[in-house]
């Protein structure tokens, strides 16, 4: 008997023990979940956070759209029997993509100086960074259908066709496009850079730039972000047909290399940054980017009685404010006034 009862008291303990870890295993279990399910919780939250994140970012996440207007302009071409400079752009590509929604157009260059713009369009593309803008030309038509696409005109009328051994002007640049926002390119092409003259037939007397040297004729700005330089120039002493005024980075402007006819098609001034004819004493240099430039002024005669101005030198001037034009900084969106009075001619 007494062993019947220690066996049935064995048992009683030892289920007391298996509910006693049973109930202990269900509260760890418990446990558990209070700390996964809060643990889950933050997890989501911080996704949605995250994704929000890239959703407003935009500027190099792909992660939306963004309006981008492209708008052309030209540093001006400062030769008086030029009444205009047509180009006829057939295709525009970013990152080697063609942009979709724009339409072949043709455009007179020389119209548009003195940070005045020309529209191409305004299109929805990807918000991330890219690298470089191409732009294709059509040499042999223009918009309408008529021959030739990409000209110069003269006076009286003439056609000059412009072509080369390339039809695209790559522009490496980076740059973002903001999704989410309206973003503005400038591409300012430098038409002194781009179009050379030349001897022979009257009707033939223009024709583009090398195909190397098409790709350094065109800069790509952020509208938002360009700057200015403008002033006066008074010349009472160099007896002057023409000056012009040109923009260099800081430290970029070697006077014997710029000075001489550089590249095949023999530029001058050819690393200018941006250029600007002297007109009335006045000058402005437009859609320049943030960072420190010297500007320069240059001479023009006709020294030979061609018909035809000819570079005698660069002036040297004294400017107001006691401004060094060797080192002009520049903000973004800013604009610096410099006047300058020449003193002498440097030949």
């Amino acid at each position: 008997m007494a062993q019947l009862l220690n066996l049935r008291s064995t048992e009683t303990n030892t289920l007391r023990k298996l509910k006693k870890l049973n109930f202990m295993k269900m509260l760890k279990m418990k446990n558990n979940i209070l700390l996964i399910v809060p643990a889950v919780v933050l997890l989501f939250a911080v996704s949605l956070t995250s994704c929000s994140k890239d959703d407003d970012n935009g500027g190099g996440s792909g992660s939306g759209s963004a309006s981008t207007t492209i708008k052309v302009t030209d540093a001006p071409f400062d030769d008086a029997n030029v009444t205009g400079a047509f180009v006829t752009i057939s295709e525009i590509k970013v990152d080697g993509q063609t942009v979709q929604g724009f339409t072949k157009t043709t455009v007179d260059l020389a119209a548009y100086q003195n940070g005045s713009t020309s529209t191409l369009g305004t299109f929805n593309l990807e918000g991330k960074n890219y690298s470089n803008i191409t732009f294709v030309l059509d040499f042999d038509t223009d918009a309408t259908g008529n021959a030739p696409g990409s000209y110069v005109l003269t006076t009286g009328n003439v056609k000059h066709k412009l072509t080369t051994t390339s039809n695209t002007i790559t522009v490496a640049k980076n740059y973002t496009l903001q999704a989410g926002s309206s973003n503005s390119l400038v591409a300012d092409f430098d038409l002194r850079k781009m179009i050379v003259a030349q001897a022979g037939d009257p009707a033939d007397q223009y024709n583009f730039a090398t195909s190397a040297e098409l790709q350094n004729s065109v800069r790509i700005v952020s509208e938002s972000n360009a700057s200015t330089i403008s002033g006066t120039v008074t010349d009472g002493v160099s007896g002057s047909a023409k000056v012009v005024a040109y923009a260099y980075k800081k430290g970029t402007f070697n006077r014997t290399t710029e000075m001489s006819g550089q590249g095949a098609s023999n530029i001058q001034f050819a690393n200018a940054v941006s250029s600007d004819l002297v007109s009335g004493g006045s000058y402005q240099l437009h859609f320049l980017e943030s960072g420190e430039y010297e500007v320069h002024f240059a001479s023009y005669k006709d020294t030979n009685a061609d018909g035809k101005l000819e570079l005698v030198g660069t002036l040297v001037v004294l400017t107001s404010g006691e401004i060094n034009i060797l080192n002009l900084q520049l903000g973004l969106n800013a604009s610096l006034t410099l006047n300058a009075t020449a003193t002498a001619v440097l030949p």
